[in-house]
């Protein structure tokens, strides 16, 4: 549907999601020119009038923390959401990412709850609270606004207001279900607070109480006792694990209001770390086996026990010092500031790329980290591992910054710091280091999965600019076309960059991206 305009004034110009009740294009509105985000729903038959029915349920709602909905329609057997664009993480991104502390989910609690009393008060249940729905703005909020966001009330319903689904009809996701919506017996606040309560225990415990290896397991166990809050994470405050527990009893009327959970929530937050991050979450269902903070302090400290028997036995059975020496400074920064395995081994591909000319793309790889500081550790990372495995073959993999080590060069510590590690910290590498860091924290920000044709460009440019720059960071004469081509691609690169910008590309949809580089 890329390219058509719907409801007369939508313009559709990529698809950006889906999820269990549509899918979602990131859109423009003709009239009020501003970006939009467009939820088409296949409703064929009647379907698309009750969806439409419980759409404008959400149509009613203005605050700060719910995701505000423009317009609503059906046309040839689909209903379409327009919603407006939130530039932010999910819940559920953020966690992964290793981007959430204690007190954060406590504090986008707090806003949460906010806003669902809002939509309760409004006669309004949201029905499908879970991490991926929950959207936390980059940044600061802006005044009057919040850092969290409530998305999709498309399947909402009116409290005390008439059936809209059959009797027995089930409607949300299963994994964050209260019982009685899993039952399909009727539905209210306490629903909403339930679901809330286990997003919060999710992200506190790093675990789901009720994921199973199967979705008709996960069903199974909904409703069964929950393991109390501080069994997983007994340096909580026992008040706040407390309240959590109470929220997710079977019985609705046996959990406390929203006010007092966003209140405990509120009163709890000073308590809490605001530097330790919450532990990956671990979803069997989904299949996201993120190991645990404990399992990864094992697996660090399994790491470093290789590398130090590596060292050693280079060092001392095979006798060569100097390749002991160059192991032990490359291989022991990433296990030591990097806190995700996956990222251990990547500085390794920079090497690699160079030994079949694509050295320039490792920056756009380190990129898909989840921070800012893991990219450019990264990046950095990188290409010193280049830099060195130019040195050590002899071989030009990108810029040729270090001469060629003589024969020899592992046998003496001497000899392997001055010929493969000191051309590292160089002046004209530390610049290029730099180049790359910077490089990595821009494209981080451009390479979001959205316009694929635009982020392929800022790639393209960035391996240009790269070559262009050659001369003048490592003293070699620029390939002839580099400079001609790299002023075409940055002109290419401002238009389109000026129509993202005027047509409301930046932005975030209102439902999740997929995941970055953990």
């Amino acid at each position: 549907m890329v390219g058509e305009t719907t409801l007369g004034r939508f313009t559709l110009l990529e698809r950006i999601g889906a999820g269990g009740f549509g899918t979602v294009y990131r859109g423009w509105d003709e009239r009020l020119e501003r970006p939009v985000a467009v939820k088409v729903i296949e409703a064929p038959g009647g379907t698309g009038k009750r969806v439409l029915r419980e759409a404008q349920a959400a149509a009613r709602l203005n605050h700060p923390g719910i995701v505000t909905l423009y317009e609503l329609g059906e046309v040839g057997g689909r209903a379409y959401l327009v919603s407006e664009l939130v530039e932010g993480a999910t819940l559920d991104e953020l966690a992964l990412e290793g981007a959430l502390s204690d007190r954060d989910v406590a504090e986008l609690g707090a806003e949460l709850s906010e806003a669902l009393a809002h939509a309760h008060s409004h006669g309004v249940v949201h029905r499908d609270i879970k991490p991926q729905n929950l959207i936390v703005r980059e940044g600061r909020a802006p005044a009057g606004s919040a850092r969290a966001k409530l998305m999709d009330f498309g399947t909402a319903a009116l409290i005390d207001g008439p059936a809209l689904t059959a009797t027995g009809e089930v409607i949300g996701t299963i994994s964050y279900m209260a019982p009685e919506q899993a039952e399909g017996a009727q539905t209210g606040a306490p629903t909403d607070v339930y679901a809330l309560a286990l997003t919060l225990y999710e992200c506190w415990a790093g675990r789901h109480p009720f994921a199973r290896g199967t979705p008709a397991a996960t069903a199974r166990a909904i409703g069964e006792p929950v393991p109390p809050l501080v069994a997983s994470r007994p340096d909580l405050p026992p008040e706040l694990g407390d309240l959590v527990d109470a929220c997710l009893v079977p019985e609705p009327r046996g959990r406390p209001p929203l006010e007092q959970l966003g209140a405990g929530l509120h009163d709890a937050a000073p308590q809490l770390s605001d530097e330790q991050a919450v532990p990956a979450p671990r979803r069997r269902e989904r299949g996201l086996h993120a190991p645990s903070p404990p399992a990864v302090a094992a697996a660090r400290i399994a790491v470093l026990g290789l590398i130090a028997a590596l060292v050693a036995w280079l060092g001392l059975a095979a006798g060569r010092p100097g390749a002991a020496l160059v192991a032990a400074v490359l291989l022991l920064p990433a296990p030591l500031l990097l806190p995700s395995p996956l990222h251990w081994g990547l500085p390794l591909v920079a090497p690699l790329l160079g030994m079949v000319g694509l050295a320039p793309a490792y920056p756009a790889l380190a990129s898909l980290a989840g921070t800012p500081a893991r990219r450019a550790m990264l990046a950095l990372l990188g290409w010193a591992w280049l830099v060195a495995a130019e040195a050590i073959l002899g071989s030009r993999l990108l810029f040729k910054t270090a001469a060629a080590a003589p024969d020899g060069w592992s046998h003496s510590v001497g000899a392997a710091a001055t010929e493969v590690l000191v051309p590292v910290l160089a002046p004209e590498s530390v610049l290029v280091a730099l180049v790359w860091a910077a490089g990595a924290l821009i494209l981080g920000a451009l390479l979001r999965g959205r316009l694929v044709a635009l982020e392929l460009l800022a790639a393209l440019i960035w391996a240009a600019g790269l070559l262009a720059m050659h001369g003048a960071l490592a003293g070699d004469a620029p390939e002839p076309a580099a400079a001609p081509l790299t002023v075409a691609l940055v002109a290419v690169a401002l238009v389109a960059l000026w129509a993202r910008s005027t047509r409301g590309a930046a932005g975030s949809p209102d439902v999740g991206r997929g995941p970055p580089l953990p």
